[in-house]
């Protein structure tokens, strides 16, 4: 049985000064979030993106690829980041609400 509700797209793991990670997906405005270590700033991501897009799945962005975000950001980390739209969280956030965030 294949789900055909998740969706992956990629993410910057831009390292801060206390060691940690802040995380952005170029392809979805205002999604952000952030950790202490690199596994936090991952479940973050994954938190974020499924509310940034929960309710928004028949007008997904097209993903960004690899090359060129490799190209965009030469020093950040770039991971793929997948979730469920069917299993996101319940938290969608309206889109007046700013920016995106789960806080690390």
């Amino acid at each position: 049985m294949t789900n055909t509700n998740i969706v992956t797209y990629p993410a910057v793991f831009t390292a801060t000064e206390d060691d940690g990670y802040f995380v952005t997906f170029p392809d979805i405005d205002r999604a952000t979030t952030s950790g202490q270590s690199l596994g936090e700033s991952l479940v973050n991501a994954t938190t974020v993106l499924g509310r940034a897009l929960k309710n928004h799945r028949d007008d997904l962005p097209v993903a960004t690829t690899l090359t060129e975000l490799t190209h965009q950001h030469p020093t950040e980390f770039i991971q793929f980041v997948a979730v469920d739209l069917d299993h996101a969280p319940e938290q969608s956030l309206p889109e007046d609400t700013g920016e995106i965030r789960v806080a690390g």
